[in-house]
């Protein structure tokens, strides 16, 4: 059995990022731990303000309804305050990210890269944290994963996105490969986008806007690009699954290509 630890800022994160991974990961077996610094409740309410302590109480709910759908039963908080990770003392949250490696020992590390993906400054914060706990905790034999997204996904999907303020600008920054892809169908996508509707203080407004399908085909792929690794993990073999279900089958093609290469990105 094989553990993967999610390292967010904010519910929601996880997710969108990642639900078809944990959800596979699930499936076979694993398990799956999600660690968030905050609780999110500096963010709107289906996009109105509200008393930060309700939306609080609102999206730890909202956050443990969504990871329910696919089979996350391991959740923590740090409690930092929401939107102001910067002004966190740097060596306190790295140290504290390193204890919950060392305890949780897990072999798969997921979180944003540099760039944040979004932009958000929490999200970068956030990841010169984990990477500065990753070279501390220097365990050869795990390996830190960083969101991506390909050139297609940005052409797609960022501009009605952007509709609402979801990206900083120069945001997102799109991979011209990626180190780990998860493709979702049927019943695992089903999951996944019932896990991103059940966050519904925040999503609500696209699947309205949008529609199911267009959200659909935004949760269809994940991808990721390796940020650190041991000599011996430099290839793992690819690796497809499938879940029969009463009503057929739902397909999750996951392909792991960990030969470092040149980063191309536009």
């Amino acid at each position: 059995m094989s553990t993967i630890l999610g390292i967010w800022a904010h519910p929601d994160d996880e997710v969108f990022v990642s639900g078809g991974l944990m959800a596979d990961a699930v499936r076979r077996g694993d398990r799956v731990v999600c660690l968030h610094m905050t609780c999110g409740e500096a963010g709107l309410y289906f996009r109105r303000p509200i008393d930060p302590d309700t939306l609080e109480d609102v999206r730890r709910h909202e956050l443990g309804a969504s990871l329910e759908c696919i089979g996350v039963t391991e959740q923590h908080f740090f409690g930092y305050p929401d939107g102001a990770l910067g002004d966190v003392p740097a060596i306190e949250a790295i140290t504290r990210i390193y204890d919950v490696m060392t305890i949780i020992q897990p072999d798969e590390i997921v979180t944003f890269g540099p760039d944040g993906f979004t932009g958000n400054p929490d999200h970068t914060t956030l990841s010169a944290w984990v990477s500065a706990a990753f070279k501390l905790w220097n365990r050869p034999e795990a390996r830190v994963y960083h969101s991506a997204i390909s050139l297609e996904w940005r052409d797609s999907f960022v501009a009605p996105l952007n509709e609402f303020d979801m990206f900083w600008p120069g945001h997102p920054v799109a991979a011209a490969y990626s180190d780990l892809t998860v493709s979702l169908h049927g019943t695992f996508l089903d999951a996944k986008v019932e896990a991103i509707r059940a966050h519904a203080s925040q999503m609500s407004p696209l699947f309205d806007a949008y529609g199911d399908g267009f959200m659909r085909a935004l949760a269809a792929e994940e991808r990721f690009l390796l940020a650190h690794a041991g000599p011996e993990l430099s290839r793992v073999p690819d690796r497809s699954c499938s879940a029969p279900t009463a009503t057929g089958r739902g397909r999750l093609h996951i392909q792991r290509e960990l030969i470092r290469r040149s980063r191309n990105v536009n």
